[in-house]
């Protein structure tokens, strides 16, 4: 009976044992659970980075094959550039040093500098704000001009004296006065371009009306007459009385005129030397090699 009580109690109590062993199992199935995740998180980052890598390497590659083409084409333009303006320069009996190859260059630029100009004139004072585009494609409509008639007349003797010299008994100069087209302008504010000794002073104190419609500035090319020229060279006169007309430092003051004592025989004279000029202006600008305006 001792025995089969014993057996019984045994049998149906529980085994104090079981749950530690249990919450044993469980804490130890934790950390693997845990090592096991980050494990699994390392391995898809190093996938991500070395897919980032690849990546990478293949923009990279990318772009310097793309930076080395680019470069390659810019050079082959400035080559094609430079070889073009060695033709026109050997062509046209120019030297094959800097002066000769950047003439054609530095015309165009100050034909440049020029309409812009007369863009932000016909922007300010005409609200022309679309003016750009017809302006540098040579399309714009011409603007009105001041009545020259209004100002001073003089004779080119006359204009001559105003060429910025120095005026006995003062400590000034004379304004700087040119003429385009017969129509007289002061360009006194300009003198860093038009004194004594700068660039233009050359079209200072007369009608160099020829020289602003080819850029010729040799002496032979500083005349009024424009016999032989084309339309589109003469029409670059016109562009430069806008300037002067329009411009904020320029102003026009009056109009070229015949001398009082002009007579018949003066005028046979006077076409007779005009013809003597044109012809010798017409050969200055045939030979290619002459002064041309620029901008530096």
């Amino acid at each position: 009976r001792r025995l089969k009580r014993h057996r019984g109690s045994h049998h149906h109590t529980a085994d104090p044992s079981m749950p530690a062993l249990s919450d044993a199992s469980n804490a130890l199935s934790e950390p693997a659970a845990s090592n096991a995740k980050r494990k699994a998180e390392q391995r898809a980052e190093s996938s991500v980075k070395a897919a980032n890598k690849t990546s990478n390497g293949t923009c990279s590659a990318t772009s310097s094959s793309c930076c080395k083409g680019c470069a390659t084409f810019v050079l082959m333009l400035m080559v094609l550039f430079i070889g073009i303006l060695a033709i026109d320069a050997v062509s046209k009996g120019r030297s094959l040093d800097a002066k000769g190859l950047l003439q054609p260059l530095n015309f165009f630029c100050m034909k440049l500098a020029r309409d812009l100009s007369r863009v932000k004139a016909r922007q300010r004072r005409f609200g022309q704000e679309g003016a750009l585009m017809p302006v540098l494609l040579g399309q714009e409509e011409p603007l009105p001009l001041g009545d020259a008639d209004a100002g001073i007349a003089l004779t080119l003797e006359e204009l001559a004296e105003y060429d910025g010299r120095e005026l006995p008994g003062t400590n000034g100069h004379s304004p700087l006065f040119l003429a385009v087209t017969g129509r007289i302008y002061d360009v006194t504010a300009g003198a860093a371009f038009y004194g004594p000794g700068r660039p233009y002073h050359k079209l200072v104190g007369k009608d160099a009306t020829r020289a602003f419609c080819t850029g010729c500035l040799e002496p032979e090319c500083l005349i009024s007459s424009v016999k032989g020229l084309t339309d589109s060279q003469q029409m670059e006169a016109q562009r430069w009385v806008e300037l002067y007309e329009h411009h904020d430092k320029y102003k026009l003051v009056g109009r070229l005129r015949v001398p009082a004592s002009f007579d018949s025989e003066d005028e046979q004279e006077l076409a007779e030397t005009s013809a003597e000029e044109v012809e010798h202006a017409l050969e200055a600008e045939s030979r290619k090699a002459h002064k041309p305006f620029k901008l530096w």
